[in-house]
């Protein structure tokens, strides 16, 4: 062989290499290690899969704020804001170990706990995405986030320019955990484009789909303590408003759970994630069922 070809192969060999070990260094690095100092305490707690496009919306500057509303006006921290709602609505905080397994519901003793370690371990990596796929909230075409999964990874969530700033903070972390309901359980909208919501309607409640789960955390959000430090009147009103938007337009059945009917899911969370979500009717719950591979 002459050198010179064997110093290109040689040199090929090693840009291969390196190639597969950036592959490998993407696909399994913590996410942290993308994030700045400044946001090392919501990373760490949520272990947030950040993905793309951040690096122009606002991850250089956290901190700035309209002058008006006092409110944060970049997407990366009004995104940061709304997982903030997963952290803080624990008194564990960051400090809740979210690592631990899903149905260790003696550590996981509320569901709002519980969904802080789900939005953890579920969720795809997330993209920033500058387009607005809706001209007003609540428009059947309206797209607030998105989930895509494909082969080789190709698996994401993106949110949109709506997602940051036509909604509040409480329906931004709603939105999330909607999300991630349909990312690594793969659980998609089945209902019918006659439902007010359209494509994302479910069929119904016992589907356990991502409406059904989104309206199970907004529930757990507005059942907290009244002297909660970071849930506010505000904020539990909120919730209560969009759990009553999602029970009327996101399901071709009538829904027969109600906020009432779901007091209890911060004291019994294992319940409503192993039986409520797959009942009907709330006086007659039933556990889920679910066929062997």
């Amino acid at each position: 062989m002459p050198k010179r070809l064997g110093i290109k192969l040689t040199r090929m060999k090693g840009l291969l290499i390196a190639a597969l070990i950036g592959v490998f260094v993407y696909m399994f690095m913590p996410s942290c290690t993308f994030l700045a100092d400044a946001d090392d305490t919501l990373c760490h707690a949520l272990a947030a899969a950040e993905g793309h496009n951040w690096g122009d919306l606002g991850r250089a500057d956290m901190m700035t704020y309209d002058e008006k509303t006092f409110e944060v006006d970049t997407p990366l921290a009004r995104t940061y804001n709304a997982y903030s709602n997963f952290v803080y609505s624990n008194l564990e905080g960051v400090d809740l170990d979210r690592g631990r397994s899903l149905g260790d519901f003696e550590y996981y003793d509320t569901f709002l706990k519980w969904s802080s370690a789900f939005v953890s371990q579920k969720t795809y990596r997330v993209n920033a995405n500058c387009g607005r796929n809706c001209q007003t909230v609540g428009s059947h075409s309206c797209v607030i986030a998105k989930t895509t999964t494909g082969p080789f990874r190709n698996d994401y969530i993106d949110l949109y320019q709506t997602f940051y700033y036509d909604i509040d903070a409480v329906w931004r972390a709603s939105t999330i955990l909607h999300e991630v309901r349909h990312a690594r359980d793969q659980v998609l909208h089945g209902g019918s484009t006659g439902c007010p919501r359209r494509s994302a309607c479910d069929r119904s409640w016992s589907t356990a789909g991502a409406n059904t789960y989104e309206m199970l955390w907004l529930a757990a959000y507005y059942w907290t303590a009244e002297d909660h430090p970071f849930i506010t009147p505000a904020r539990r009103a909120r919730a209560q408003a969009l759990f009553e938007t999602l029970r009327q337009g996101s399901f071709d059945d009538p829904v027969q759970w109600d906020l009432g009917s779901l007091a209890l899911i911060n004291e019994i969370p294992e319940f409503f994630v192993h039986q409520a979500v797959c009942s009907e009717d709330p006086n007659n719950p039933h556990r889920c069922l679910y066929l062997a591979n």
